[in-house]
């Protein structure tokens, strides 16, 4: 084994141009000679010219982690002046940001209601949406709260400004999930919502007036009827709607006349809608 020609003691992965072995691909990796520059540059102050010569000859490098790493303990508990922060500023000035901090940077101004309904058009089925009468220039977008109780809920006519956050995952648990994540305008009504507390289906211990086996038999019938396919686009249905809610009114659950066939996503969007009688909320205040 070879070992690193400047005193570190670690293998040498790599010879420069003057023969000698290095345990980095540039001497100034190497944590021996690295150790002496920052005790030899200590206090020292540098050239404008100097400066640029170094930066120069740093352009294109590939630092290693650990390099990275002794780069920011160096600078832990320092305070930048402000003539340092100016120029921080000034050199960021036109710079092209990553994804992730574009993302960061006025995520709800971003969004309109226009654009919510052509990207998500279920979400848009299932939550009214309007901008800020008092902010019309900000275009801020307003949402009901879920609790009925709520003076901002949909029963008693108000509105509420959702957080980026909790717009965006109501939208994709709707869109993936057709439910969840509901609107509150605050802990108190979410805690006091009789639908978030609701844990268990109401009417699940109820009896029901017929057999799994005859369930099954009505569900094929319909769909045969149908030829398997949504009433609603045509595609292929998989699911029975009926026009009764099966949990108010059980005896009607296996007459035909009061079913059609539909697929997942119909059956949801037009079907089990959020407000509509037979729809998990709807039973969670008939319970309450």
């Amino acid at each position: 084994m070879i070992l690193c020609a400047y005193g570190c003691g670690q293998e040498a992965k790599h010879q420069f141009k003057n023969g000698k072995y290095c345990c980095s691909e540039y001497i100034s990796g190497c944590p021996s000679i690295n150790k002496k520059q920052c005790q030899g540059n200590k206090n020292k102050k540098f050239s404008i010219q100097r400066r640029k010569n170094i930066s120069n000859s740093l352009k294109g490098r590939f630092l290693s982690e650990k390099h990275k790493i002794n780069i920011g303990n160096g600078n832990i508990g320092k305070k930048l002046s402000d003539e340092t922060k100016t120029k921080i500023s000034l050199a960021n000035k036109g710079k092209k940001r990553t994804i992730k901090f574009k993302l960061n940077v006025s995520k709800q101004k971003k969004l309109s209601i226009s654009k919510i309904k052509k990207k998500y058009p279920f979400f848009s089925k299932i939550e009214k949406m309007r901008y800020n009468p008092d902010k019309p220039e900000e275009k801020e977008i307003q949402v009901h709260c879920k609790n009925h109780n709520c003076p901002n809920s949909k029963e008693q006519g108000g509105w509420f400004t959702p957080t980026y956050t909790h717009l965006y995952e109501r939208i994709r648990r709707l869109e993936r999930e057709n439910a969840g994540c509901y609107f509150y305008c605050s802990e108190k009504c979410k805690n006091n919502c009789p639908l978030y507390n609701l844990k268990s289906d109401p009417y699940k211990s109820i009896e029901k007036p017929y057999t799994s086996e005859e369930y099954q038999t009505f569900r094929e019938f319909v769909l045969k009827r149908d030829n398997y396919k949504c009433q609603y686009c045509g595609k292929k249905a998989e699911h029975i709607h009926h026009e009764r809610p099966q949990k108010l009114e059980p005896f009607f659950t296996l007459d035909p006349d009061l079913a059609w066939s539909v697929c997942k996503k119909c059956h949801y969007q037009y079907g089990h809608k959020t407000d509509s009688e037979c729809s998990t909320g709807s039973l969670s205040k008939r319970v309450c």
